[in-house]
């Protein structure tokens, strides 16, 4: 009604203080700062938006878990048909979960992008994102977590995971709005990133 009444730009203008406690509520919820914080409108987005930002060569590859989400999985094919890079599908250890001592194993200088979905959709897995972020500390690869299914229903603490990149919804354990969503851009690495 707002923006039918004064114009778009003007409305959001009114709504900027809310925009903005929203990204400093959500920036104190994962242990970053609201500078790190981009509201979207969906998890999906927000991943997507990492995703495509980073910028592939031929020959790098991409580390993931065989329980990631559909959608993560047709990005990463995508990646290697247009940029050449290889997807590693790390198996699981013993308990179903991702093993980091074969995501231990196969790290190496080319390894662009650790990508890990913290609690897969309907299987009632939680992997290891902060050991597995304890392992990425030691390379020059981004670390991507989708915590859509665990923000708000878990603590999750960037820098307790080591992640550089973490995207989440808003509808689900946040109890926000349908449309809403968010992505944790670590300031340290956000040179490396062109968003498209």
């Amino acid at each position: 009604d707002a923006e039918v009444e004064l114009g778009g730009y003007e409305a959001a203008e009114l709504a900027r203080d809310a925009h903005d406690r929203v990204r400093s509520s959500i920036a104190s919820l994962v242990g970053a700062g609201p500078d790190e914080i981009a509201l979207t409108d969906s998890a999906t987005r927000a991943w997507i938006s990492a995703f495509t930002a980073i910028r592939f060569r031929p020959g790098d590859r991409i580390v993931t878990s065989s329980s990631e989400y559909a959608s993560n999985a047709i990005a990463y094919l995508q990646a290697a048909e247009r940029d050449g890079v290889e997807i590693v599908t790390v198996p699981n250890d013993a308990t179903g979960a991702l093993s980091v001592d074969d995501v231990r194993r196969v790290l190496d200088e080319r390894v662009r992008l650790v990508s890990v979905t913290h609690v897969p959709t309907s299987s009632g897995l939680v992997n290891d994102v902060a050991a597995v972020g304890a392992v990425v500390a030691d390379t020059d690869a981004l670390y991507l977590v989708d915590a859509c299914q665990s923000v708000g229903q878990m603590p999750i603490d960037v820098s307790a995971i080591g992640c550089h990149l973490l995207s989440a919804t808003g509808r689900k354990y946040l109890r926000a709005p349908r449309g809403t969503g968010f992505l944790y851009v670590d300031r340290r690495r956000l040179d490396e990133l062109r968003p498209p």
